[in-house]
């Protein structure tokens, strides 16, 4: 039998061979296909169906800092698009090729470059996966603080492209509270670094700058982090309020108190329905649900005497399921969790616990917010279940001011609820505002009309949240999905970004048709 011969390479691919060595650099049909998408749930339905976004021509895998210079000195010669890839975890489309060209992943350098003891900062590659970080860090005796639901599967240099959020943020802040300073290449061979000091007054504050800039400015190789001594002790508590209204009035003074939870999650009536309203109905490891599971099981238990087979079906009839939600649904569940020294931690929990009774919050015990805790990472492994049965689910984060939160609820609920089923949560608090957290999922046989039904929800939503005050993003970023509000946020101040653009990027190179670009 013959053996088919091999597909020569192209002319891009053998000048990258020859900067950095062919052993890194990939045409194979199946890492084009890999590395077309993130985890943005419009490409997800795309390969359901088939279909894939645009393929890079060629991904790269360099090891350092000089091969990064020389992918850019080839790129700017051919005028091929370089696109900077972390883990791929994103949500909003920021990493596809739209004019294909060269993606450029970073997770080769992935090293602990040094930690200054007496400072609490280490410096650290930009391509290290999150868990992977965070484990030699507490080996060590540190920690980040920074644990995003994709912690295994995301990098430090996506975090910072993003301005990521974990899931402690409460305590110790996003991803741009945790950076003092980063190293980055620009797509003209410019290396920039600012300088590792806790504040300055120079100007501008470039670190912040390239912080949320999603590849668009420049490569971020490294950052120096912030640390933490890990913690002593743990502490863990559960309210249940009658209504949303009393239940976000006791999280703002929670925090107003200057008290910094490590964790502060507030599940609307329908998410706490969904979740189950007593100690036993918590899911545990293995049989953790995904949303939709979540549902079902909720929708089961509520009792409504619906056939468990037939439940799936009414994600796809949004009016009624949220109807029947909403009539079954009633408490709000707020989960609280502290850490840090022993003595401080026990100082915040008994003030925490004295606010929300206090504010007549019915003592629920440690229990459901320790199990929250053993299994916090575990829901965003059962999304595929939705997408096999044909239907989508996504999530929305949008943030306010505490006057404007409850504001900013109900007009983006009445926005998306006549499309897809919803339930919220409220987390990532500060104390003049806070974040809520929307999960929708909706259906349709047509798979064209599914991914019409998905940019019309987006549309409404991020319309009505603009409209109401709201910040269109809080910690996913903005990639293709959000990128046509930018202008609505930002108003004339878009020049000053494009503007950052052609200085950071004057050969356009860098991820172009991103940021508003």
């Amino acid at each position: 039998m013959k053996t088919k011969p091999a597909k020569s390479k192209s002319s891009l691919a053998l000048r990258l061979s020859d900067d950095i060595g062919p052993e890194r650099v990939s045409e194979s049909r199946s890492d084009k296909i890999s590395y077309a998408r993130d985890l943005w749930p419009l490409d997800t339905m795309r390969v359901r169906d088939g279909a894939v976004s645009p393929y890079p021509d060629v991904i790269v895998r360099p090891a350092d800092e000089d091969h990064i210079l020389k992918i850019l000195k080839t790129a700017r010669e051919l005028k091929v698009p370089v696109i900077p890839y972390g883990a791929g975890s994103g949500v909003c489309g920021g990493t596809v090729a739209i004019h294909g060209g060269i993606i450029l992943d970073l997770k080769g350098m992935n090293r602990i470059l040094g930690i200054d003891e007496k400072s609490h900062a280490a410096e650290i590659e930009a391509g290290i996966v999150g868990e992977i970080m965070e484990r030699e860090l507490n080996r060590r005796g540190y920690t980040v603080g920074h644990f995003p639901s994709s912690i295994y599967c995301s990098t430090l240099g996506g975090w910072l492209a993003t301005r990521s959020a974990g899931q402690l943020s409460a305590k110790y802040g996003k991803i741009e509270d945790r950076v003092l300073s980063l190293r980055a290449i620009l797509s003209n061979g410019d290396i920039i670094e600012t300088v590792k000091s806790p504040r300055s007054a120079t100007g501008p504050d470039w670190t912040q700058a390239m912080v949320g800039s999603e590849g668009a400015y420049g490569i971020i190789t490294r950052a120096t982090l912030k640390l933490s001594p890990n913690p002593e002790a743990r502490e863990f508590h559960a309210f249940h309020f009658e209504n949303l209204h009393g239940a976000i009035d006791a999280m703002r003074r929670i925090f107003q108190s200057g008290i910094k939870p490590a964790v502060c999650r507030l599940y609307d009536p329908v998410d706490t329905l969904i979740a189950g309203s007593g100690k036993s109905a918590v899911t545990e490891g293995p049989k953790q649900k995904s949303i939709l599971g979540r549902v079902i099981e909720g929708l089961h238990r509520a009792p409504l005497d619906i056939p468990r087979e037939v439940l799936p079906r009414l994600v796809a009839k949004p009016r009624l399921l949220n109807d029947m939600l909403r009539k079954r649904a009633a408490k709000c569940r707020l989960i609280l969790t502290f850490e840090g020294s022993a003595e401080l931690v026990k100082i915040e929990h008994d003030h925490a616990v004295k606010i929300c009774l206090e504010s007549e919050g019915e003592d629920s015990g440690p229990e459901l917010a320790k199990k929250w805790w053993g299994h916090r990472y575990a829901v965003s492994y059962g999304l595929s279940t939705i997408f096999d049965l044909g239907l989508f689910a996504d999530t929305m984060e949008v943030a306010t001011s505490w006057s404007n939160l409850e504001n900013l609820y109900v007009k983006v609920s009445d926005a998306i609820s006549p499309h897809a089923f919803l339930m919220a949560h409220f987390s990532h608090a500060y104390p003049q505002g806070c974040s809520i957290y929307f999960t929708f999922a909706a259906g349709d046989g047509d798979s064209l009309r599914l991914q019409q039904k998905y940019r019309h929800i987006w549309n409404e939503g991020l319309d009505a949240a603009a409209k109401a005050g709201g910040a269109i993003s809080h910690h996913h970023g903005i990639g293709i999905l959000k990128q046509h509000f930018l202008e609505h946020e930002h108003g004339e101040a878009i020049k000053i970004i494009r503007a950052l653009k052609s200085a950071f990027d004057p050969v356009g190179i860098l991820n172009p048709g991103k940021l508003g670009v």
